[in-house]
């Protein structure tokens, strides 16, 4: 009988874990980060800067490979690109994120992952950066917004090439 009841709570513990079960905010946390993957592919037809701008809250700072970000800084990229877009170029940018380990804490989250994004011109890869991010979100209203991000290219250990 004590080992049934400790089987019992052992299952249960173990069952219980939250990273083991994805429920509705961490499945809504994943779909947001690639939701601004996809604007951002999409964004060379679209031509929708609100559909990658609304993902991020407005007191959004973050780090891409060192350099300091803000909500502002990605509506400027965007209309830099969007200029460039309407001179004719043809660059596109396409990118994937995967290995998602989601944690929710109420109303905050944070996401780690793998990205991947490569830049398109005239059909030929000019540029591919792969790296890992550490995403900050925060839930207002009913959509999970991102107000802090780091993201770093990953280099290849001098001892495994």
């Amino acid at each position: 009988m004590k080992r049934l009841v400790l089987w019992i709570i052992l299952v249960g513990c173990v069952g219980w874990n939250p990273v083991a079960w994805a429920g509705p905010d961490e499945e809504a946390i994943e779909q947001t980060i690639k939701n601004v993957v996809k604007a951002t592919a999409t964004f060379s037809e679209t031509r929708d800067r609100q559909a990658v701008l609304k993902l991020y809250a407005n007191d959004y700072d973050g780090v891409q490979d060192g350099e300091a970000e803000t909500r502002d800084a990605i509506e400027k990229w965007l209309a830099d690109y969007e200029a460039e877009l309407k001179q004719g170029s043809s660059l596109r940018f396409i990118g994937s994120v995967s290995n998602f380990k989601i944690q929710v804490g109420g109303p905050t989250a944070w996401a780690r992952y793998d990205y991947v994004f490569q830049a398109i011109r005239n059909g030929e890869l000019e540029g591919q950066d792969a790296g890992k991010c550490t995403t900050l979100l925060r839930k207002e209203s009913s959509a999970w917004l991102i107000f802090h991000e780091h993201c770093s290219k990953t280099r290849l250990n001098p001892d495994t090439r």
